[in-house]
């Protein structure tokens, strides 16, 4: 009787540790290099580009069920902005640009190791100029003054390709509509809009 108690027991932990493996982990956590393809304004009374640079994104994604979601992020990149007065000349200002941004996850269907997705959401780019010297030139440092926020719409989607039942391989594209940034200089004030693009590829865990 002993013996078979013990092997009912055995049993019943194996049966309870594959019960939670069968479960699906509802927290995702992603780290992943961002490559920032800002969009050149020409058709504006001040010509506005920015240079294309590297940085980073990450996220914490919950799953309310097995289709939607809801996830929020953090990036960083630095970059210059460029603004082509046609009676001053060029003006560059080179910025952090810091993300915050919270999405709606919409998730295909899957049962392979391919999980598409698609989001959309709202979020802030802040922009905070260096203390670089010819940010310094132009009088824009790293201060509160020249400082700025801009609201931020952002649309994507995204694949990911499961290596472990916890880990995971992300290909993601992100598109940001935003205001051109003028860092509270007068002369540089436009409403118009631009777009970034964001191409990124990372890891993802699962728990």
């Amino acid at each position: 009787m002993r013996k078979s108690s013990v092997l009912y027991a055995v049993a019943f932990i194996f049966l309870f540790i594959a019960s939670g493996f069968a479960q699906d982990y509802k927290s995702e956590f992603s780290v992943q290099g961002t490559w920032n393809l800002p969009k050149n304004s020409d058709n504006i009374d001040i010509p506005h580009h920015a240079t294309e640079s590297g940085g980073f994104l990450i996220g914490y994604r919950y799953h309310l069920n097995s289709w939607f979601a809801v996830q929020g992020d953090y990036g960083y990149t630095r970059n210059t902005q460029r603004y082509f007065d046609p009676f001053f000349g060029e003006t560059d200002i080179q910025a952090n640009m810091h993300q915050l941004t919270g999405e709606a996850v919409i998730t295909a269907p899957s049962h392979s190791r391919v999980r598409p997705y698609a989001l959309a959401g709202i979020g802030g780019l802040f922009f905070r100029p260096t203390n670089s010297l010819n940010n310094a030139f132009f009088g824009v440092g790293n201060n509160t003054d020249n400082n700025q926020a801009k609201a931020a719409f952002v649309y994507g989607g995204g694949v990911d390709f499961d290596l472990t039942r916890f880990v995971a391989l992300r290909g993601e594209y992100r598109g940001y509509v935003y205001k051109i940034p003028d860092f509270q200089i007068p002369g540089l004030a436009s409403d118009n809009f631009t777009h970034l693009a964001q191409p990124s590829v990372g890891l993802v865990w699962r728990f």
